[in-house]
């Protein structure tokens, strides 16, 4: 029984991450393929100011996806959430 809930689990959350994604490329315009390019952590917690911005929580694991002109770079959070986070925020160790 156990596996069962785990397999479902996991279908759910992938399903969520698909419309995560889709959300995504529709908002940012973002054509590119998504890859991972480094890992930061959140250094304090910050909400969302704007739809494109991805509030993040002290202690977050990120993927960071891309690079933008400026001090923001755009995030996955580990719900595949998508958004800018400003640099000044991240950790990179």
């Amino acid at each position: 029984r156990s596996i069962l809930k785990v397999q479902k689990s996991n279908a759910e959350k992938s399903k969520r991450m698909e419309k995560e994604e889709k959300i995504f490329r529709e908002t940012f315009v973002y054509d590119k393929e998504i890859n991972v390019i480094n890992t930061a952590t959140a250094e304090c917690s910050v909400p969302s100011k704007r739809r494109a911005d991805l509030p993040v929580t002290a202690g977050e694991q990120l993927d960071v996806i891309d690079v933008t002109e400026g001090n923001a770079v755009i995030c996955r959070n580990s719900e595949g959430r998508y958004g800018y986070v400003l640099v000044e925020h991240l950790n990179f160790r």
